[in-house]
């Protein structure tokens, strides 16, 4: 039965299933490291955590063509209200107001939600499913 399941399956479907599970992760590193700070968008942590839980119910469901795009969208919504969370942190270390680096906190959470904005655009450009696998079952 999985073997049917993943017997077409192209590139793109791995990576927007590895794109989901590292949504997932990146909405609980984001979470562990800014809840209850004043730096934590929770705008963006329900985003990321939306694309991660929609990339696995499309996938779930066999729409596997709107998945990179659902995705994209989410993990760029994300991305930006992470950018409007962290930009007060981020004028205030370049100033050297209160602070001379960044914490390791921050470059971890810039590094996930950045990495999976990137990974997601470049889904974008790749097949879904194999289009051989889709014909033959097309014709019975």
């Amino acid at each position: 039965m999985i073997k049917d399941y993943l017997k077409d399956k192209s590139i793109g479907f791995w990576f927007s299933a590895g794109l989901s599970v590292f949504s997932l992760i990146t909405a609980a590193v984001y979470a562990g490291c800014y809840a209850g700070t004043d730096d934590m968008s929770w705008a963006a942590f329900v985003f990321i955590l939306l694309a991660g839980l929609s990339g696995c119910a499309l996938i779930a469901f066999k729409q596997f063509k709107f998945v990179p795009y659902v995705i994209a969208v989410l993990v760029f919504l994300a991305l930006l209200f992470f950018i409007y969370g962290i930009y007060y942190y981020v004028s205030v270390v370049m100033v050297g107001i209160d602070l001379d680096s960044f914490d390791p906190q921050f470059i971890v959470c810039a590094l996930f939600f950045v990495l999976a904005f990137g990974v997601s655009i470049a889904n974008l450009f790749l097949k879904q499913i194999n289009e051989k696998g889709r014909g033959d079952e097309q014709k019975n």
